[in-house]
């Protein structure tokens, strides 16, 4: 009785348990979880406009491609000052100041992204978009580290 237990009964249990885990998701909502191409599908953009959003996106993703090197080494040096067999509070300090440099420097990034898309958006589809953006930025806090995406936060920095 115990093998048969044991052989057949545990694993059954563990499988109902497990399945729901894999369930579906119902429909996205706002067009979140939908990619670019669906949120964007309901502006009717018009051909140049769709065009002048590609190229935008592109140049924006390039920017921020350097700017976040910039800034996952800044973090880096950071966390190898913080980790010096003895820290040196001025060079901690300092290479702070140059870690939120390189933040401001991407949130500034994004800010003129942003007013180069309103620029090619009607008054009515920039409404749109910005609605289908408010829906996206919601989805971004259930990612490790928070909206911002940054891995590194709530870490203890001094833990060996």
């Amino acid at each position: 009785m115990y093998k048969i237990t044991r052989r057949f009964i545990l694993p059954l249990l563990l499988l109902a348990f497990a399945l729901p885990t894999f369930a579906q998701r119902g429909p996205a909502k706002d067009g979140a979880g939908q990619g670019k191409e669906g949120r964007l599908q309901e502006l009717q953009l018009t051909n140049e406009q769709e065009d002048q959003m590609q190229n935008l996106r592109y140049a924006h993703e390039k920017i921020l491609i350097g700017l976040k090197a910039d800034l996952k080494t800044a973090q880096l040096e950071l966390k190898k000052f913080k980790r010096a067999d003895e820290p040196n509070k001025k060079k901690i300090h300092a290479q702070i100041e140059k870690v939120g440099k390189h933040r401001i420097a991407i949130d500034k990034a994004r800010a003129d992204h942003h007013l180069e898309v309103r620029k090619v958006l009607t008054k009515d589809q920039f409404k749109i978009f910005q609605k289908k953006m408010r829906a996206k930025a919601g989805h971004r806090g259930h990612r490790k580290g928070g909206p911002s995406g940054d891995h590194d936060q709530g870490r203890r920095p001094f833990r060996k």
